[in-house]
């Protein structure tokens, strides 16, 4: 997600790039002063663009409004009589939208931060439990008959955020750093799972392994301490504790071709070679600065279930000015949107598709710079007042449709 931090630094680049070209064009005495005089007015054309593009607020016709008349929210209840998992990220459970829209709307949720190494952690200190706000969270879900899925166990980006700021220090400082991490591992591992046990029954092991950067695992301190048998470790100790639960490695892919794919589908043969037991993929789908290829998407889940595992897509979500060159925003919006859960809804080992958000309202990009500069994002299936949009009622429609049920492989 950094990357992303440094598209907002961009314009102010540009700008400081045209005013230097400026100073020497009119202060230097050359021949070539008219020919940077032109570069700089081509960056300034091109900064206009892109602020206009990606800063400059916008207001898109809201036609859907006035299209349909209020009805009653049955996604949740379409979805489970299809046998199929609709589901949504909650932050927290007194967020007002949390019983708003479940479980009318969704019949799963996924806890955003809540079940996080560090988040679990009482001011970070590695062994202080509190589960006090994902308790809340999980509990609400699990009176209404919502399913729960756990994220996530294990994940090595972002220290201090995602996992303790002390796993840092310990493992600097251990005599053994390798027995170090596996016993931390295996505790947390174990004391969360053990917690949950019962209530959650599908988990997000191991979260992004692969590198944002290249095609190659993310070297972050599982890696660079244990090698990549921490990702296999993980998945065992978990099925250790509680042989019932369906674990997941959980990963985001900005592109379902190329390189760092074949990396990743190298991973899974390696766990699948070496009978750890994985049972599925969770697939972030965060269409952020592009759409995805669906003829590829429907490739490349097919090469999940080849080698033996299910697939969810855990992360989903698709900002509205990608479809701002269409005359109806959201209605191609909610076109994109439904082509790309088919092919989950029509696949019977796709378990199912959960959006990373309630609603636009609760969105990560309306929190985290550049998109919350970047308005409107309203990626998701209800607008900021609970509306239903399009793509509400094409995700409906797809479901009321689903002719296969789920199967075990």
């Amino acid at each position: 997600m950094i990357k992303y931090f440094l598209i907002s630094a961009v314009p102010s680049v540009l700008v400081l790039a045209s005013i230097i070209w400026l100073v020497v064009a009119l202060f230097r005495r050359s021949a070539s002063r008219k020919y940077a005089i032109g570069l700089i007015v081509v960056e300034i054309l091109i900064l206009g663009v892109l602020y206009n593009q990606w800063f400059v607020s916008k207001d898109y016709p809201r036609n859907y409004l006035s299209e349909r008349a209020p009805a009653a929210i049955v996604l949740a209840e379409t979805a489970t009589a299809k046998d199929f998992y609709i589901g949504a990220a909650v932050v927290n459970a007194s967020n007002p939208l949390y019983g708003e829209l479940v479980p009318s709307a969704y019949n799963s949720i996924t806890p955003e931060n809540a079940t996080k190494f560090r988040q679990l952690l009482v001011n970070g200190k590695i062994g202080e439990y509190d589960f006090t706000k994902a308790d809340a969270i999980v509990d609400f879900a699990v009176s209404k008959d919502v399913r729960v899925r756990g994220h996530t166990l294990v994940w090595g980006k972002f220290s201090g955020k995602t996992y303790p700021k002390e796993l840092d220090d310990r493992i600097a400082s251990a005599e053994d750093p390798a027995a170090e991490l596996r016993q931390i591992m295996r505790d947390h591992i174990t004391v969360t799972l053990n917690h949950f046990r019962g209530r959650i029954e599908t988990w997000d092991v191991v979260n992004e392994p692969m590198s944002m950067d290249g095609p190659y695992l993310d070297k972050n301190i599982y890696l660079n301490t244990l090698g990549k048998d921490y990702i296999a470790e993980a998945f065992r100790i978990a099925h250790e504790v509680d042989p019932t639960l369906e674990l997941y490695l959980n990963e985001q892919f900005g592109n379902y071709t190329g390189e760092g794919v074949e990396v990743f589908f190298d991973l899974l043969k390696w766990l699948k070679e070496a009978d750890v037991p994985i049972h599925g993929v969770g697939i972030q789908a965060h269409s952020i600065f592009k759409t995805h290829n669906l003829v590829e998407f429907r490739q490349f889940v097919n090469r999940i279930t080849e080698l033996g595992l299910h697939f969810e897509v855990t992360e989903f979500d698709a900002r509205i000015r990608l479809f701002d060159e269409f005359e109806d925003p959201y209605q191609a919006q909610a076109d994109y949107m439904a082509e790309y859960a088919k092919v989950c809804i029509e696949n019977p080992h796709c378990a199912g598709f959960t959006f990373w958000g309630l609603s636009d309202k609760s969105t990560w990009f309306n929190v985290i710079p550049p998109f919350s500069r970047m308005l409107p994002n309203d990626p998701l299936l209800f607008d900021v007042n609970s509306h239903p949009k399009p793509a509400y009622y094409r995700i409906l429609e797809a479901l009321e449709s689903r002719k296969v049920r789920w199967a075990e492989l």
